[in-house]
């Protein structure tokens, strides 16, 4: 989707993990990578359904659970964390996982532009939608169907009050930083994802940008600045994804 590949040569080897040993593991060796890739990134570890990834290899040794937790870009000293099986069950809500995807069923904007409170909770417009979507680790950017996309773009203009630039490859960017909202991504039977501005906006020489992009593609690709701050835990078994928020950087509940 973000045009990025990397490829090269196959390899066997004996992995160890914690005090566990799990022998002929394939794994690749990348000399050719293309895209949004860094001199500090040692590999990327593939968390799909097909028979190469590191998650389908070790899914009987960790009962098909596996979570993980990505730290805040600007965290350049500290490292995003992964739990196998038992560590790696998520408290909170969940949603259907059906081979590498889950349905996103809904995306809330913030009403910002009269400061209305209903009881305690804050007012939000939704966008219904149905569209199958990924989380994908490997992808720094996320993708919406056109028409989603566009949706959500309308709505990011009537709250904001700002006509956003197009730059480099984004979208929709500010040359000031702007009172953004905070948006929920809602998928099946419950489970969402609450952003705020540290998730989807980004800084890209001194213009602030959604880091939401459209696609022609039907399917919705959730990249890795979306899931910054979530501790997201796979039960491939039991086909299910977990969502819950928490401070990546030490692994406290927000």
């Amino acid at each position: 989707m973000d045009n990025s590949s990397s490829s090269s040569d196959l390899a066997m080897e004996t992995f160890k993990l914690g005090n566990n040993f799990f022998p002929n593991m394939v794994y690749g060796c990348s000399k050719n990578n293309i895209g949004e890739y860094y001199d500090t990134i040692a590999g990327i570890a593939g968390f799909g359904p097909g028979p190469h990834s590191l998650i389908s290899q070790l899914s009987d040794m960790v009962g098909g659970k596996f979570a993980y937790c990505l730290v805040h870009y600007t965290k350049i000293y500290t490292r995003s964390k992964i739990s196998f099986g038992a560590s790696a069950v998520v408290s909170g809500r969940s949603t259907p996982l059906v081979s590498e995807y889950i349905t996103l069923e809904g995306i809330s904007v913030e009403n910002m532009e009269f400061p209305v409170m209903v009881g305690h909770e804050k007012t939000y417009t939704r966008i219904p939608c149905r569209s199958q979507a990924i989380l994908d680790t490997g992808a720094l950017l996320s993708y919406l169907p056109t028409d989603l996309y566009q949706q959500l773009e309308n709505a990011l203009i009537s709250v904001i009050k700002l006509v956003p630039i197009k730059y480099g490859i984004f979208k929709h960017c500010y040359k000031l930083y702007p009172n953004f909202p905070t948006l929920i991504l809602h998928f099946s039977r419950g489970a969402e994802l609450v952003l705020t501005k540290r998730n989807t906006i980004i800084n890209d020489n001194g213009l602030w940008c959604l880091v939401i992009k459209p696609t022609i593609n039907d399917e919705t690709i959730i990249g890795s600045l979306l899931q910054m701050d979530y501790m997201i835990g796979y039960d491939r078994k039991n086909g299910s994804v977990s969502f819950r928020a928490v401070n990546c950087s030490n692994h406290t509940q927000i």
